[in-house]
């Protein structure tokens, strides 16, 4: 059947038309998705196509992240409080605005302490617009693994990138707290080791619970108060404060104890422990700590990693440490805080130059007078007017502080066994006679080693070079 000629242009016309809208939503979709990006709303922001502007590029450390989302937030509350904009799967700026990013993305959040006890909600990948007073308009992307700055020009991103980073500092929430350092996973882009922070909850320990010979104590205090009361005296004066104290002596006479006393004494410190795992993470404790200054570094049982040349199979440890002491330079404001029980073991060389150990303290197993002491610390809930306390005193010369806490302890335990109830417990000669006799015929030579009973190995004659061996 033959179409007649007028249909025939009908549909021609259809075709064209459809063709035409079809080009139309084509061209609207393009107009709509190039909007709906973030190319024009930067591009707007810094009043220039942003190929003409500068990018920097800062790669970051994931212990950084929260510092750094502090100090975004207070310049986009100086700015104008425009809301973040969530960049996806996005980790560079330069490929997200070529790419022409879709500003649809929901802001993605994680959560990082900042405290203790205290939380808060961190950008894992967002875009900030931002122009705080005194600064060009710019733009910061916090994403996965880096902080970039887009600015006018190259000096503009500098300055920008410079107060980023001085916000941060501002609001640095590890400043000023007990930190422990742990691996967080494999090196950051620009081949740093990336690592975590963990806030630390040290228990407080007043001075009246340190029983030490008072000169022992002064000492102890000079070398850590002293140096932080006097600091401003000091610089003037062209002295550093930069300084290395060495704690040793047996086991259980009170070496932590005191270290937990002058980390809370030095409130205006942040404290960095290494103790156990976090022996190995020792480079890292000590570029923060330089970051933090000013610091106090504590390393316990030094002796694992600082073990003589001569008898470690292993001195990478013991290098980077030295490294580091070495490299804080004389005007850091760092002290580092050693303890050993074993000071004949360790490396001569840590006391070589000035910064490492500048100060060997010995902690002495206690007097009659310091065991009086400790008799009227560990008498708390107990009632021992029935004790003969005279000869107790004699019959534990050479008892470490902890071993007469265990003393104690255990005499309760017996008093106890035996039915007493009273409150405080009333203790009899014959509890301690038997707690005494458990430890040291029962507990064997194992036991007065680890609570520290009439086993004094190290004099309190060292000298700087560590001794003899």
């Amino acid at each position: 059947m033959r179409v007649p000629p007028l249909l025939a242009v009908d549909f021609a016309t259809v075709g064209a038309a459809v063709a035409l809208v079809l080009i139309g939503m084509v061209a609207a979709g393009v107009v709509v998705s190039y909007f709906a990006g973030v190319s024009p709303v930067v591009e707007k922001h810094l009043g220039r196509p942003w190929k003409r502007g500068a990018v920097i590029t800062r790669p970051l450390l994931q212990w950084e992240r929260v510092n750094l989302y502090l100090a975004l937030e207070a310049l986009r509350e100086a700015s104008d409080s425009r809301p973040v904009v969530g960049m996806g799967y996005w980790n560079e700026l330069t490929p997200a605005l070529a790419a022409n990013a879709s500003r649809n993305s929901p802001v993605e959040y994680t959560v990082r302490p900042t405290s203790l006890t205290i939380s808060t909600k961190v950008v894992v990948s967002g875009l900030y617009l931002l122009s705080p007073p005194g600064l060009a308009p710019f733009v910061a992307m916090l994403s996965r693994t880096a902080l970039d700055i887009l600015a006018p020009t190259a000096d503009d991103a500098q300055k920008a990138l410079d107060r980023v980073l001085s916000e941060a500092r501002e609001r640095n929430v590890y400043r000023g707290q007990v930190l422990m350092v742990e691996q967080a996973g494999p090196a950051g882009a620009d081949g740093e080791p990336d690592f975590q922070i963990r806030f630390h909850d040290l228990p407080a320990v007043s001075r009246d619970q340190i029983i030490l010979p008072d000169e022992v104590l002064q000492v102890v205090e000079r070398n850590v108060i002293g140096l932080l009361t006097h600091a401003e005296t000091l610089k003037k004066a062209g002295r550093g404060t930069r300084h290395g104290v060495l704690f040793h002596g047996p086991p259980g006479v009170g070496k932590t104890l005191v270290t937990k006393y002058l980390a809370r004494a030095c409130p205006a410190y942040t404290v960095i422990l290494l103790t156990g795992r976090q022996l190995r993470l020792v480079r890292e404790s000590c570029q923060l700590a330089r970051l933090l200054q000013p610091a106090l570094v504590v390393i316990e049982d030094v002796d694992l990693i600082a073990l003589d040349r001569a008898d470690n199979p292993d001195t990478t440890l013991l290098h980077d440490l030295m490294d580091q002491m070495d490299g804080l330079g004389t005007k850091a404001d760092v002290i580092f805080l050693l303890t050993t029980n074993r000071p004949r073991m360790l490396e001569r060389a840590l006391a070589a130059r000035p910064g490492r150990v500048d100060q060997a303290v010995y902690f002495p197993l206690p007097d009659r007078d310091c065991r009086r002491r400790l008799f009227e610390h560990f008498t708390h809930g107990l009632d021992l007017t029935a004790v003969d306390v005279g000869p107790l005193l004699d019959r534990t010369e050479g008892a470490s502080p902890a071993f007469v806490e265990e003393l104690f302890r255990k005499a309760a335990l017996m008093a106890a066994e035996r039915g007493e109830r009273s409150h405080p417990l009333r203790l009899v000669t014959a509890d301690f006679d038997s707690a005494l006799r458990e430890l040291v015929e029962f507990g064997g030579a194992l036991t007065r080693n680890l609570l520290g009973f009439r086993d004094e190995p190290d004099s309190g004659n060292i000298g700087m070079g560590f001794g003899p061996r």
